[in-house]
C-alpha cells in the first residue's frame, strides 16, 4: 500500500542475466552503514532462511564506501542495463564517496568490494588471492550450482587450489554434482557447515585457505557460471582478509546425498515487458514513463490505472523508440494522490505492468511523524487522527520553515485567467478561488489541486501546499464518524450515549490543538528580532484553528467566535504595511465581512464598531472602502466563508463590509466629540462609544462646564495619563486599550486615544 509513495521500486532489466545484489545501505548524520549479503528483501531474507551479511560502517570501513561508490558508477553508465530511473544512482554514489572521504579503515581492512559488471568475479579473485600465496583448500557454501558444477572448477583451476569442499545443507538431496566432480584434477570433499536452527540455507560463502593468509568472499554470488564466470549478471560481494586461527564455520564431513540439480530460471528480460511510471512532482495531470523492452515498439498502444479499490482510467498513449511516454490529462489528477496505484500497458497479445510513483509524496520524507503517507491521507480529506496529530506536532515545531508558502495569496479566477500571475507571485503558491468551494459540493472523485506550478523549495514544501489547499477548501473528512464528535471510529454494538461523548475541546485538547496554538502565539512573542515573520505566522495560526474547528470538530460556533477573537489579537500586532501583505489582508478583510454578514443580531452597532475598530488598528489608519474591497475574496460559497454559511449564498460580503466602513469606530466618534464639543454642540449619548461604564463617565464629563480642563488627546504610544503623567494600573490599562478611553486614578483626568 506504500510502494510509490514512501518508497520507489525501480526496475533494473539486463538482456541476459539478472539484477541480483543484497545492499542495504542506512545513513543518518552522524554515520553511514552498508549492509551487503545473501538475503533479499523478502520474509526468508531477513528472519527465516541462514543468511550472512556484512556490516559495514563509514568510520571503520571508507575503503568499501569508495568501492562501493565506483560500483554504482559502474551501474549507472552498464550499456545493457535498462534503468528507468537512475537519479538514486548518483545519489547513493556521491552519498558513499562523501563518507570515504574522512574515514579510515579499521586493522582487519581493507576489504575489497567484487562485482563482475567490467570482469568476471573469477578473474579477480584469483588476482586477490595470488597475493596469499599456494591456495590450499577452497570452502564454498552455496544454494545454488551449475548442474555440471562449471563455475565451481573454474574458480578452483583458476586460484590453484589443492582441495574442495562443498557445504552440504540439505539432508536428501544436493544441487552440487559430487560424483561429476571426482573426475576432476583436485579433489572435492562434502561437508556439512555447523548452524544453529534448522532453515533453509540461501547464505554465498566462499573461503580461501592460503599459505600466507585466509580470505572470506560473502555476498550475492552463487557458485554459478552466470554469477561467478559472466558479466551476465549484476552481483556484489565483499572479499576480507580473516585470521587464520579464527573459526567462522564448523565443519563435519559428510556422505554426499542423491544429486538433484537446480530448477533452472530464465535468465534475462526476454520477451517480459516492465512499466516504470511517476506523476509530475509539480503537475498532478501530467504522467510520465518507460517501457522496458528488448522487443520492437509499434502499434497503438493503450495504458490503464488501476488502485487497489478498483478505481481506474484507461486512455490511448504513443511510445518514443526508447520506451519513454508522456500523457497529460485533467482525469489523471484524483489519481495522483491514490496510494498502491498500477499502471498497465497494452498492444495487441502485449502487456506490461509497473507501479506507478508519486515524485512530491517521494521526495517529502519523514518530518517526525509526518510522513509521506500521513500528507496523502490529508490531501484526499481521508486523514486520521494520528495523521492531524502529527501534522500539528509539525507545524508547532517547524511553522517558521513554511511561513512564504502560507503567505500566498488567493487568486480570484473570475478576474483573473488561469495560468497568468503577477510579477510578485511568481514564486509563490497560488490558491484559486475555485477550488475552495465548500466540500458538500465536491464530487468524491475530486481533488483539490491547481495544475500551476506549486512554487520552489523542496518537495515538502510543494505536498504541505496541496495540505494547505485541502485546510482551506476541502477540509471535511469523508469518514463521519469523526465529524460527530467521536475520537474514532466506534462500531455499533459499541455505541456510547451523547453524554459519554467527546466534547468539542476535550477533542481539540486530545488531537494537540491547544498545544498548536500556545506554540505559535509563543512563536509569535518572540520574534522581536524578525517581525517580518508575524503575518505568517498569523495566516497559518488562523487557517489551522478555522479547518480544525470547521472540518474536524464540526464547530461552527466556535469557528466564527475563533474568527472574531483571531482578528482582534491580529490588530494589535500588526504594523503599517500589513494591508501590503496580500494574503493576510485578504484574511483580514473576509474574516470582518464574514463576521459582520453572520452575526445574529444584524443590526449589533457594537459589533460593527469592534470589527471596525479591528480593521483600523490593523491597518494603522482609515480604510477607504476601495482599499478594503481589493482584499476581500467576495464569494460567500467558498472558503471559511461557504463553511461557516453551509455553503449558501445568501451571504452579501460586500454589504457587510460595506455596513462595516459606514460604522464610526471608536476613534471617530471621539474625535468627533471632541469636535462638537470645540464648537459647544450637544454630543448624542447613543453613540456606542458611550455605553461602557467608561464611556458613561466619559460622556456627562463631556457635558459639564470646563470639560477642556479634564479631557486631552493621549501620548502616542504612551499608557499612562496625558495631565499627571501617571501610568494607568492593569484594570485602566485594559480599558484604555480596548475602549480608547483612559481615566486616571490619581488626577480623575481623561486621556483618548484618537491615533489609528
Amino acid at each position: 500500500m506504500r510502494v510509490g509513495q514512501e518508497y520507489r521500486i525501480v526496475p533494473v532489466a539486463l538482456p541476459n542475466g539478472v539484477f541480483h545484489p543484497k545492499v542495504i545501505y542506512l545513513a543518518n548524520d552522524e554515520r553511514q552503514l552498508l549492509l551487503i549479503g545473501s538475503g533479499n528483501v523478502t520474509f526468508g531474507g531477513h528472519g527465516k532462511n541462514t543468511e550472512v551479511f556484512e556490516a559495514l560502517s563509514s568510520e571503520q570501513h571508507a575503503s568499501v564506501f569508495a568501492d562501493f561508490s565506483a560500483f554504482l558508477e559502474a551501474l549507472g553508465t552498464h550499456p545493457e542495463a535498462r534503468i528507468p530511473n537512475r537519479s538514486w544512482i548518483d545519489d547513493f554514489a556521491q552519498r558513499a564517496l562523501q563518507a570515504a572521504t574522512p574515514g579510515v579503515s579499521a586493522k582487519d581492512a581493507p576489504l575489497k568490494l567484487i562485482h563482475p559488471i567490467d570482469r568476471t568475479a573469477i578473474e579477480q579473485l584469483s588476482e586477490e588471492t595470488a597475493d596469499f600465496g599456494d591456495c590450499q583448500e577452497v570452502r564454498i557454501v552455496s544454494p545454488y550450482y551449475d548442474p555440471d558444477g562449471e563455475a565451481v572448477q573454474k574458480l578452483m583451476s583458476s586460484v590453484g587450489a589443492v582441495q574442495g569442499v562443498v557445504a552440504v545443507t540439505g539432508d536428501k538431496e544436493t544441487p552440487f554434482p559430487f560424483d561429476n566432480a571426482k573426475t576432476w584434477p583436485s579433489p572435492i570433499i562434502a561437508k556439512k557447515p555447523e548452524t544453529e536452527v534448522k532453515r533453509f540455507v540461501h547464505a554465498k560463502w566462499i573461503e580461501f585457505d592460503c599459505s600466507a593468509g585466509r580470505l572470506l568472499f560473502t555476498g550475492s554470488f552463487n557458485a554459478t557460471r552466470k554469477a561467478l564466470a559472466t558479466n551476465d549478471n549484476v552481483e556484489l560481494g565483499v572479499l576480507r582478509r580473516v585470521e587464520s586461527d579464527d573459526q567462522l564455520l564448523n565443519w563435519t564431513q559428510c556422505e554426499p546425498p542423491a544429486f538433484e540439480p537446480n530448477e533452472r530460471f530464465p535468465s534475462g528480460l526476454g520477451n517480459n515487458e516492465i512499466v516504470h511510471a511517476c506523476f509530475d512532482r509539480h503537475d498532478p495531470q501530467k504522467l510520465s514513463g518507460q517501457l522496458i523492452t528488448l522487443r520492437e515498439l509499434d502499434g497503438k498502444w493503450q495504458y490503464r490505472l488501476t488502485q487497489a479499490d478498483g478505481l481506474s482510467h484507461e486512455g490511448a498513449v504513443d511510445l518514443e523508440l526508447d520506451g519513454t511516454f508522456e500523457i497529460h490529462d485533467p482525469d489523471l489528477e484524483p489519481f495522483s494522490e491514490l496510494p498502491a496505484l498500477q499502471i498497465v500497458l497494452l498492444c495487441d497479445d502485449r502487456e506490461a505492468r509497473g507501479w506507478v510513483h508519486n515524485e512530491l509524496l517521494l521526495n517529502v520524507g519523514a518530518r517526525r511523524r509526518l510522513t509521506a503517507g500521513a500528507l496523502s491521507r490529508l490531501m484526499r480529506r481521508d486523514g486520521s487522527d494520528d495523521d492531524i496529530q502529527a501534522l500539528l506536532d509539525y507545524l508547532s515545531i517547524s511553522a517558521d520553515r513554511h511561513l512564504r508558502l502560507f503567505s500566498s495569496p488567493i487568486v480570484d479566477t473570475n478576474n483573473q485567467a488561469k495560468g497568468s500571475c503577477d510579477q510578485s507571485d511568481a514564486v509563490l503558491v497560488r490558491v484559486r478561488l475555485d477550488e475552495l468551494s465548500p466540500t458538500s459540493e465536491l464530487h468524491d472523485d475530486h481533488i483539490g489541486f491547481s495544475g500551476d506550478k506549486l512554487g520552489v523549495g523542496d518537495q515538502f514544501d510543494d505536498a504541505l501546499a496541496r495540505v494547505r489547499r485541502m485546510i482551506l477548501g476541502h477540509g471535511r473528512s469523508k469518514s463521519t464518524a469523526s465529524n460527530e464528535g467521536l475520537g474514532s471510529a466506534i462500531l455499533a454494538e459499541d455505541e456510547v450515549s451523547d453524554s459519554d461523548r467527546q466534547t468539542s475541546e476535550q477533542i481539540a485538547y486530545t488531537l494537540g490543538l491547544k498545544d498548536f496554538e500556545v506554540a505559535i502565539d509563543q512563536m509569535i512573542a518572540e520574534c522581536d528580532d524578525q517581525p517580518e515573520n508575524i503575518p505568517g505566522l498569523c495566516i497559518l495560526e488562523l487557517e489551522v484553528g478555522m479547518w480544525m474547528r470547521l472540518h474536524r470538530l464540526d464547530d461552527i460556533d466556535g469557528a466564527l467566535e475563533y474568527l472574531g477573537d483571531w482578528l482582534h489579537r491580529t490588530s494589535y500586532l500588526s504594523a503599517p504595511d500589513w494591508l501590503d501583505e496580500r494574503m493576510l489582508a485578504q484574511h483580514f478583510v473576509t474574516g470582518t465581512a464574514i463576521c459582520a454578514g453572520l452575526d445574529r443580531s444584524s443590526e449589533n452597532t457594537s459589533q460593527l464598531v469592534r470589527l471596525h475598530d479591528d480593521l483600523e488598528r490593523f491597518a494603522k489608519g482609515s480604510v477607504s472602502l476601495e482599499e478594503a474591497r481589493k482584499n476581500l475574496i467576495n464569494d460567500p460559497t467558498v472558503g471559511f466563508a461557504g463553511a461557516l454559511s453551509r455553503g449558501t449564498a445568501t451571504l452579501d460580503l460586500a454589504r457587510s463590509l460595506d455596513k462595516v466602513l459606514a460604522t464610526r469606530t471608536r476613534r471617530q466618534q471621539l474625535a468627533e466629540a471632541l469636535e462638537l464639543r470645540d464648537l459647544e454642540v450637544t454630543v448624542p449619548e447613543s453613540w456606542p462609544v458611550f455605553s461602557s461604564t467608561t464611556g458613561q463617565t466619559l460622556y456627562k464629563s463631556l457635558n459639564r462646564a470646563g470639560w477642556e480642563k479634564r479631557i486631552k488627546q493621549a501620548i502616542p504610544e504612551f499608557a499612562a495619563c496625558s495631565f499627571c503623567y501617571a501610568k494607568f494600573p492593569k484594570q485602566e490599562e485594559a480599558v484604555f486599550t480596548s475602549e480608547r478611553i483612559g481615566l486616571c486614578v490619581q488626577c480623575k483626568k481623561f486621556s483618548l486615544d484618537l491615533n489609528p
